[in-house]
């Protein structure tokens, strides 16, 4: 059984900072266990936790910028 730091390894720092996978996904219908953005449709291998590899008229990656 996992201990309770290997269950919310994640969700600490820095990795809760550094990682943002919080966005909503889709499953791909051809590939059950390909999921991608639901805003902008790029796979989540290629978004990898980085903000800034969503599209830049990302729905999602818009509303986490800060609004000047």
């Amino acid at each position: 059984m996992p201990t309770i730091d290997a269950v919310y390894f994640y969700s600490r720092s820095p990795y809760k900072e550094a990682f943002d996978i919080d966005f909503p996904q889709e499953s791909l219908e051809t590939d059950m266990y390909k999921h991608r953005c639901l805003f902008c449709k790029v796979l989540t291998t290629e978004i990898n936790g980085f903000l800034e590899n969503h599209k830049a008229d990302c729905e999602y990656r818009l509303s986490k910028l800060p609004r000047i």
